[in-house]
């Protein structure tokens, strides 16, 4: 199996999780960021972890920590992204890409991680999608 093919197993894993602030736990609770750290370490990426972040987390802070992780930007969606929201101005909201058209996330209005389309409500809300190399070189 891949390392995009595990990752994404690791956040199919998750599905139903309930939406819990800063939440890392899979099966007890999740945030949007505690699932994108949860799916990143089973494939062996050491992440940083804070959760010194508000419900809307900084976005300046958000895209550094990809960025810091090895992340880079990309122009067009594949499998394993990590999809950059914004509700507001700034980015507020990440998802983990399982096709071009499909996402996970742990989506506050829903209370759960969940699995969707790509619809036009998110790409409408899309400002960056960040790929980790070392998961797409093996």
């Amino acid at each position: 199996m891949s390392k995009i093919d595990c990752l994404i197993e690791s956040a199919r894993a998750c599905l139903g999780t309930p939406f819990h602030h800063q939440g890392r736990l899979p099966q007890v609770g999740l945030d949007c960021i505690g699932l994108i750290i949860v799916a990143l370490r089973s494939v062996g990426l050491a992440v940083h972890d804070r959760t010194d972040y508000a419900q809307r987390p900084d976005g300046v802070s958000l895209i550094a920590a990809l960025v810091a992780h090895g992340a880079v930007p990309v122009t067009t969606v594949e499998a394993g992204d990590v999809l950059v929201f914004r509700y507001d101005q700034q980015p507020q909201h990440v998802a983990l890409a399982v096709t071009s058209e499909r996402l996970i996330h742990s989506f506050a209005p829903a209370g759960k991680v969940v699995e969707s389309e790509i619809g036009a409500y998110w790409r409408r809300r899309l400002v960056g999608i960040y790929r980790f190399t070392f998961i797409t070189t093996d």
